[in-house]
């Protein structure tokens, strides 16, 4: 059965935790990652209300009575898929701040590789980001309260490096860090409902179009 540990609250730098195991079951049997892509995949195409548990089992290859040794309901899904997606976007931007020559670089230079890391994980995990993006609010309370703290702790995580760039001086003070995260993510995060994978644009590309959207504007210049 897929099991998911409820995270504490979520403060400062930490990572939102999410346990996903499998109960023992036969090699043939599909994998937890399986089952959470290819809800995601359901969720995404058909919507979480509209998404049968007996659709899932039919694009796993199981029968629909197995579906239940791995999971108690669909709820159960939908939050793994959230969450997992959250705590992969926090893991990848903290892989980014961690790199040696990070501290370092400019201002400019540090937010083209939080959008560029931001894309490259949304968009590897099309799927459940946008599940958890547009899907969350079928939520039971409790867990959407959950799904929304860890967004918070990511958003946290952004608006302090806008910050910092504010405090130094390479971005403008005003408008204020929290305005101009909301703004910046709002323009990646909904990206992935239009980007086209298979399209004229690399993700490097698109990377480096939205940065200079948020960081230049599009006026020309005098």
């Amino acid at each position: 059965m897929i099991r998911v540990n409820r995270p504490a609250a979520l403060v400062k730098r930490e990572t939102p935790t999410l346990i996903l195991s499998l109960m023992s079951t036969p090699v043939t049997e599909p994998t937890a990652s399986r089952i959470i892509s290819v809800a995601a995949a359901l969720f995404r195409e058909k919507g979480f209300t509209a998404t049968s548990t007996r659709e899932l089992s039919d694009r796993l290859g199981i029968q629909n009575s197995s579906l239940y040794h791995h999971i108690r309901s669909k709820d159960d899904l939908l939050y793994a898929i959230s969450m997992e997606s959250v705590k992969h976007m926090v893991e990848t931007l903290e892989t980014v701040v961690a790199e040696s020559d990070y501290a370092s670089a400019s201002a400019a230079e540090r937010l083209r590789r939080v959008i560029t890391a931001h894309l490259t994980a949304a968009i590897a995990d099309r799927d459940m980001h946008a599940t958890m993006l547009s899907e969350m609010r079928a939520l039971p309370p409790e867990r959407r309260a959950e799904v929304i703290a860890a967004r918070a702790n990511y958003e946290q995580l952004v608006r302090a490096i806008i910050a910092e760039a504010q405090e130094s001086g390479e971005l403008e003070a005003d408008p204020p860090a929290r305005y101009l995260t909301l703004a910046l993510l709002n323009l990646l995060n909904w990206t992935i409902f239009w980007y086209d994978p298979q399209g004229e644009l690399q993700v490097s590309e698109l990377a480096e179009i939205l940065s200079n959207v948020y960081l230049r504007g599009v006026l020309a210049s005098d």
